[in-house]
């Protein structure tokens, strides 16, 4: 049996609102060769009977389908490794099921990636709120290691659904994540150091569901620190795996960066004791390095001093310029 050409990784969880419309655009593909890998998180909801439903109206897709239930819910990393050790493709991407994509996507980066035999290939994606939709354009570069520095620094975004990933790349050095926050980003640094080719689709595939009612929910103290310590643990399976392949000094610039950006998940102009000392405790010994460091802005440098001398005029200053950029 011929292994099929892409493999599709497809997490289920609480989506009956959008489960149709990404399955729908997923059974229209224009790429034949395709093994969907529908992953049941022990969703609540009705979103596998309604995934059963559509796929009734697309015989010619139910071969190449495996809807997978997980024995507990186990959250969107472990769903993401089940998919990723089970899927037989040639090449592998992801796809959330609360978003959709372009029919001729999965074609359009499949004949991209085998045209020069590249190991990554990254299209551009719409950011949606299932109306309106707003380009955002991907950076890669014909130089490896300038694309793994803009990976690092997330200038490339570090999201799985919009690339394509030979299936060999994901050998037996890859460490999954555990936590959920920031997953995609430990994955992706892996897959992009084993990387020795990345291509590029100028074009908009993906569409990006940018729910705007989840956005005005107020984060507590606690899920603040909670999202930020799953972010730190896997920012750590990215220093061990670049210290394990003896490329963490050579990338020390990017990892402190990306530290003094992931702790701003903590703060806001206004800090409190709580949020200010577990930010105060986090990657201390970068402070002396991030005054002489290039790949930060003189923006978050001063943002960060504003921070830990609590000033709290260039806090909100230094934030408000951020948010302008």
């Amino acid at each position: 049996m011929n292994m099929p050409k892409v493999s599709i990784i497809i997490p289920v969880y609480g989506v009956e609102k959008y489960i149709e419309r990404c399955a729908r655009s997923l059974f229209e593909q224009t790429l034949d060769d395709i093994e969907y890998l529908f992953i049941d998180d022990c969703t609540p909801d009705k979103s596998v009977e309604i995934l059963k439903h559509v796929l009734e109206e697309y015989p010619h897709r139910k071969s190449q389908v495996v809807i997978h239930r997980m024995e507990q819910n186990s959250g969107q990393a472990k769903v993401r490794e089940w998919g990723m050790r089970n899927a037989t493709g040639e090449y592998v991407i992801h796809c959330d099921s609360d978003d959709w994509v372009d029919v001729h996507m999965y074609e359009k980066m499949y004949k991209k990636s085998v045209s020069a035999d590249y190991d990554i290939v990254v299209c551009d994606y719409y950011e949606s709120d299932g109306i309106s939709h707003v380009r955002k354009n991907e950076y890669i570069s014909d130089k490896v290691e300038e694309t793994m520095s803009s990976i690092l620094l997330k200038k490339t975004h570090s999201v799985l659904w919009n690339k394509l990933v030979k299936k060999s790349i994901y050998n037996n050095e890859i460490i999954y994540p555990i936590a959920n926050n920031a997953e995609d980003y430990a994955l992706l640094v892996q897959l992009a150091y084993n990387s020795k080719s990345f291509g590029y689709v100028n074009e908009p595939l993906y569409f990006y569901f940018y729910n705007t009612s989840s956005l005005t929910k107020v984060m507590t103290n606690e899920n603040l620190i909670n999202r930020f310590n799953q972010s730190m643990s896997n920012i750590g399976i990215v220093e061990d795996f670049l210290r394990k392949n003896q490329s963490l000094a050579k990338y020390s610039a990017e990892l402190d960066c990306i530290k003094v950006i992931e702790k701003e998940i903590l703060i806001s102009s206004s800090l409190d004791n709580e949020l200010y000392k577990k930010w105060a405790s986090a990657y201390k010994e970068i402070f002396p390095r991030i005054l002489l460091n290039k790949k930060i802005t003189l923006r978050r440098k001063l943002r960060y001093i504003g921070i830990k001398y609590r000033i709290y005029p260039l806090i909100r200053y230094m934030s408000n310029c951020l948010n302008e950029k």
